[in-house]
């Protein structure tokens, strides 16, 4: 089968920009595979990170700004792919789709009616690059009685499983993600969840101790000058969430901004430093982790070894409590496997794409909670020309392909 060409994006819930990868695709359904062309990472203004943070606050949220972001957010997103295509000198008509899941700016998967909400005009950036556009990935889980989260265990199962070793995946984004791959080599045994904050709290407490001048941590240099207060941590420890067993995903107004505010206070009522509040978020960040693999995962088969992938690595504090708590267990970047760990969000989100279009279910109902698995996205046709590319495409794929069933 002839190689297809496929971008995916990704805006991480720390909202500091969007990562949009060019992936060399080959195969379909169950036997897709795909090759890194160019990856970048495109941050975002300060004008457009104040406005995401506005719409994404708990808070009222005018109408009119929604509105606007959710524009913005797709004029963002159609530059970031027309870039990437740039970089490597490739044109955007040879590129079959795009994968393009928003911005998250609200995420309640529990209650009545689980909801989930994402930022980024779909229409926009198939408009900008003709390009079909595959968006709203999370919804369709959430609809089935699912988290929305992991959303891409598939893509992980695919291109980041070995058959007869135990892998656990831990995205240290924005938040906290963990995925876990057995050794059996069966989907229905693959399963995942939050397991917390991770650099969104961190980027939180730097803002909010320098009054907005330093936006990160650089490295953990400032927590790695601290001490971790004990009493504080255990408080964060004992947070109802952490105690849930998965299937879970974490609201996006927990631990935010108002978690932020109040553990400063707290650490000034303990007379503690801006290094002993970051030093304990840290911690915080690495116990959470580390606690949910010892609680949730199958004893009898623990992990060979855990690849870390996001932001959250370059972190020195942070990788190393996760080194040290995780005794025995070699820590590893998806760098080796074959997936730069700052592209493994929009390499998914891109294979994700792919598999919508070949027609495969590919959310996993043992890591979300779904009913069952699902077609995931909405399909927002790029050019004439592009869209009946598509269209045959798909057609094509009418021969049954393998599925979840099959694999399992």
């Amino acid at each position: 089968m002839n190689p297809r060409w496929i971008i995916g994006l990704a805006s991480g819930s720390s909202g500091d920009g969007v990562d949009a990868t060019l992936l060399e695709v080959r195969g379909a359904g169950m036997d897709v595979s795909a090759r890194l062309l160019q990856a970048l990472h495109q941050p975002y203004g300060r004008d457009l990170r104040s406005l995401i943070e506005r719409v994404a606050s708990p808070g009222p949220c005018d109408t009119r700004q929604v509105s606007l972001l959710h524009r913005l957010l797709g004029e963002t997103f159609a530059a970031a792919a027309r870039q990437v295509a740039d970089r490597a000198s490739f044109s955007l008509q040879k590129v079959q789709c795009i994968g393009c899941p928003g911005h998250t700016v609200w995420h309640e998967p529990e209650g009545r009616f689980p909801a989930t909400f994402g930022l980024g005009m779909a229409a926009v950036v198939a408009e900008r690059t003709g390009v079909t556009t595959v968006s709203d990935f999370r919804s369709r889980d959430v609809a089935a009685g699912g988290q929305g989260v992991p959303l891409a265990a598939l893509v992980d199962f695919l291109v980041l499983s070995q058959p007869g070793e135990t892998r656990v995946l831990i995205h240290l984004g924005g938040l906290a993600r963990v995925v876990y791959l057995p050794a059996s080599g069966r989907t229905h045994e693959v399963f995942g969840y939050e397991a917390g904050p991770c650099t969104r709290l961190l980027d939180a407490l730097m803002r909010q101790l320098t009054g907005g001048r330093e936006a990160f941590d650089p490295g953990g240099k400032h927590a790695v000058q601290g001490r971790c207060m004990e009493p504080l941590l255990q408080r964060w420890l004992s947070h109802a969430y952490l105690q849930r067993r998965p299937p879970k995903s974490l609201p996006r107004h927990l631990f935010g901004q108002d978690f932020a505010v109040q553990a400063v206070e707290q650490t000034r009522e303990s007379q503690g430093s801006l290094h002993d509040l970051l030093c304990t978020a840290t911690h915080f960040v690495a116990q959470g982790i580390t606690t949910s693999l010892k609680r949730f995962l199958p004893v009898a088969c623990p992990p060979h070894r855990v690849l870390l992938s996001g932001g959250g690595i370059r972190n020195g504090l942070l990788w190393q409590l996760l080194q040290q708590q995780l005794v025995g267990v070699p820590l590893e970047r998806t760098d080796r496997y074959g997936v730069p760990a700052d592209a493994r969000k929009p390499m998914g989100f891109g294979l994700l794409a792919a598999l919508t279009v070949d027609g495969i279910p590919a959310n996993i109902p043992s890591a979300t909670g779904a009913t069952g698995g699902r077609l995931l996205g909405s399909l927002t046709p790029g050019s004439s020309t592009n869209w009946a590319r598509c269209l045959a495409w798909m057609a094509a794929q009418t021969a049954p392909l393998a599925t979840l069933q099959d694999a399992a």
